[in-house]
């Protein structure tokens, strides 16, 4: 079988085998991006880690008592026991929910403290805006 470039070693193998001027002689990975970033320990809420934990585990419980109540009251015939557990799935749910809404309505009136008097403002010069959205 020939393969070119190989009988003589003078022959060029093609373009591809070709070195650019620019190209370095050797590959350095570092050169390819910037350097990623790594996350201080300072930069995080303690208060929303700690509330996403806890619904974390509030989710997990909901879910396993939401399905399992119903195969235990189904497959297994205790129908009491399915229930009460599907209760505690459904007390659970509703718990995580309303703490996350309420989280949500104190992080967006906190954030919305300081945009009122920003987006209440009219131009100055009595221009209308570009924005015609509403």
């Amino acid at each position: 079988m020939d393969i070119p470039g190989e009988d003589d070693p003078n022959e060029s193998g093609g373009v591809l085998s070709e070195k650019s001027e620019y190209e370095p002689e050797e590959f350095d990975p570092e050169s390819l991006g910037p350097d990623v970033p790594s996350p201080s320990d300072g930069a995080y809420d303690g208060d929303a880690t700690g509330l996403f934990v806890k619904l974390v585990i509030v989710f997990n419980v909901a879910l396993l008592a939401l399905s399992l109540g119903p195969m235990l009251a189904y497959f297994e015939g205790q129908v009491d026991l399915g229930v009460r557990i599907f209760l505690v799935g459904v007390i659970a749910f509703g718990y995580g929910t309303f703490r996350y809404v309420q989280f949500e309505r104190e992080r967006k009136s906190d954030d919305g403290e300081g945009e009122t008097a920003e987006t209440t403002d009219t131009p100055a010069d009595g221009a209308e805006s570009s924005d015609h959205n509403g």
